[in-house]
């Protein structure tokens, strides 16, 4: 491809019903059950910036299912994420989550995921009584490496591969023309080819996972590309939706999980399944050892399990006071379970240690091989990680969304189609979703298939709408391709094309993003603390941050992906800071502090914190909505 050809890429325009935008759990559960109850002729296309087989948070695979009801009821289920998210999530969402996600699961047994049963129930499916082996009361246990391929296959046979647009990246969703607060299309870029494609839709849902790399990581150097979260969740879900209007919630709401240090790998099933316990330096249970100054946080410091952020904050005192570093004591868990285990059951526990990493996170087994650790032998660090931004996980930032309307919940939670954000027509589902974590897996992949079948139920009572673009296509094309405008101007103005006064690549962007964000918005230089003078300072520059975005480079088609992930993160950076601004308390201890605020204050902060952005003058606003329990809650 000649200089000349890249600054002029082809337009491609599409025009269908309903437009799924990602490749994800809910995604896939949109493109499922979508094609379940759209009418003969009803088209449906999903656009994904990867390839569905292995994109989302699923991608690498995973060792369980962390959303699995069973004998619990979907109000036991609506307690324990309430008890998590120190009390502040949406029950109707939640509810609705619970009572579905279990056909969910054995939808993916039914399309051939392997799920672990009891000895009783080997063979037996779930769907005729078969009973999952659990690692926790919400947890089931699978082999589940091909877990996202199983479950893109299903969407893709759905849709049909004439209806799959993979390597496409949308970076802006577009307004109707004729109608106000209505969506109409989309538009983004080929990663592949020079080519610009444009959708033009009834109903759309937006479903690009979370946010990931808006804080410098721990790992550095070559490692700076490990992450938790998919490194590819760019925040594109948040910012896309708050640039046409969509009211987020939450978005102060963050998640800092405790991990094997410099691998990231997962502690969930060493917990619950091996029954392994984290410990200081020195060998002391710290939450035992500090269980009261948890009170301080009272009551979900009496929930049954205690919420992952104050399991963070007494891990964080024992690191602040000199105590660390903060280990998972793999061998004494191991050779408790051996004390009742013949060898050949030993060598077997052992196999499923390690293939609880291979499964969905093989870069750790790459860590504790290049140290010389064996598990079963040796403890491994943990340390709290940088901060994610999602809504599926233990966190509950993202979109104010309708929710169903038959749970009795106020009169502004809900305006008609379930999952519908407050712009009309368009959808969210998973990490978009705010106000309602813990989904994980299944149950986004549920909240997918809620939200396919009321967008074709939105497009049906719509048939009618011809959809049309406020905006000029033109300046679209050219606003998206200005990276490349930039490099091909200026590229010949130095001898060091990475090194130029006209232009800053994307990478040096983002570390630019990533500092600030870290050192003022709670990030891990600063044990997570913030105050309002620092977060105003964070504030001025990142307006600097966002004048420099405009002089970013493209000199391929990857470099401008970078590019967009950047333009997203940057938004979706500012949205999060914001509300840690508005939200005058300590809500997360553990994920992060307000300094000058270091309390929890039920009486005036047990409530939701939204923002919106005119999409005509670019203005946030940033305010309350009350808080409802539907579920009576217990945290004893």
């Amino acid at each position: 491809m000649s200089e000349a050809e890249f600054g002029k890429p082809e337009i491609v325009e599409i025009e269908t019903d309903i437009l799924l935008i990602g490749g994800g759990m809910a995604s896939c559960g949109a493109a499922y059950e979508a094609k379940r109850w759209a009418p003969e002729g009803m088209k449906v296309i999903l656009v994904d910036k990867a390839a569905m087989d292995r994109s989302g948070a699923v991608a690498q695979g995973l060792s369980a299912i962390n959303t699995y009801l069973g004998d619990n009821t979907p109000d036991d289920y609506c307690r324990m994420v309430a008890a998590d998210l120190m009390g502040i999530t949406r029950d109707d969402l939640v509810y609705d989550v619970g009572r579905h996600v279990d056909g969910t699961v054995q939808l993916f047994e039914e399309w051939g995921l392997p799920i672990w049963k009891t000895e009783d129930t080997q063979g037996v499916p779930l769907s005729e009584g078969g009973k999952p082996v659990r690692s926790g009361k919400w947890q089931i246990m699978i082999n589940g490496e091909s877990y996202k391929p199983i479950v893109a296959e299903a969407a893709k046979k759905a849709l049909g591969i004439d209806n799959i647009y993979e390597r496409v990246f949308i970076v802006k969703l577009i307004l109707d023309a004729n109608e106000e607060n209505r969506i109409a299309g989309a538009i983004g870029f080929s990663v592949r080819e020079n080519k610009i494609y444009i959708f033009k839709c009834k109903s759309m849902l937006l479903c690009c996972g979370g946010a990931v790399n808006i804080f410098r990581p721990r790992s550095i150097g070559e490692g700076q590309g490990r992450a938790w979260y998919p490194v590819w969740n760019a925040g594109s879900t948040y910012s896309m939706a708050a640039e046409v209007g969509a009211e987020l919630t939450m978005m102060e709401n963050r998640f800092v999980p405790a991990r094997f240090k410099d691998g990231y790998g997962p502690v969930g099933a060493w917990f619950l399944l091996f029954k392994s316990k984290a410990t200081n330096g020195f060998g002391e249970d710290y939450m035992t050892k500090n269980a009261d100054m948890l009170k301080d946080f009272a009551p979900y410091d009496t929930a049954i399990v205690v919420p992952t952020c104050l399991r963070n904050h007494a891990m964080l005192k024992e690191m602040k006071d000199g105590r660390g570093p903060i280990y998972m004591d793999t061998p004494t868990a191991m050779k408790k379970l051996a004390e009742t285990m013949t060898p050949k059951e030993v060598k077997h526990l052992e196999a499923e240690a390690w293939e609880d990493f291979l499964d969905m996170c093989i870069g750790q087994a790459g860590v504790w091989a290049g140290l010389n650790i064996r598990p079963e032998e040796s403890r491994s660090e943990l340390m709290p990680t940088e901060p994610y931004l999602l809504g599926s996980h233990s966190g509950c930032c993202g979109i104010w969304v309708s929710g169903p309307d038959d749970l009795g919940a106020p009169d502004d939670w809900n305006w008609g189609y379930n999952r519908m954000t407050t712009v009309n027509g368009l959808f969210t589902a998973g990490d978009g979703v705010g106000a309602s974590g813990h989904k994980f897996s299944s149950g986004s992949h549920t909240e997918g298939r809620i939200a396919g079948k009321n967008m074709v139920k939105f497009a049906q009572d719509h048939a009618d709408h011809k959809p049309a673009l406020k905006a000029d296509i033109d300046e679209l094309v050219a606003e998206i391709y200005k990276p490349v405008a930039n490099y091909l101007e200026h590229k010949d103005k130095t001898t060091a094309e990475d090194i130029n006064p006209e232009y800053i690549l994307p990478r040096m962007l983002q570390m630019r993003l990533q500092k600030l964000m870290d050192e003022y918005v709670a990030g891990v230089s600063t044990y997570y603390n913030t105050n309002k003078v620092m977060l105003e300072e964070g504030l001025h520059l990142l307006e600097m941050v966002k004048e420099d975005a405009q002089k970013m480079r493209a000199k391929d088609l990857h470099e401008l992906l970078r590019a967009w992930e950047n333009y997203h993160r940057v938004i979706t950076a500012e949205a999060h800071l914001r509300h840690i601004l508005f939200r005058e308390e300590t809500r997360y201890p553990g994920f992060f502090y307000r300094t000058d605020f270091p309390e929890l204050n039920d009486a005036d902060w047990k409530c939701f914190v939204n923002s919106k952005i005119n999409p005509e003058t670019g203005e946030w606003k940033v305010f309350k909505r009350p808080h409802k329990d539907l579920v009576e809650k217990h945290y004893g």
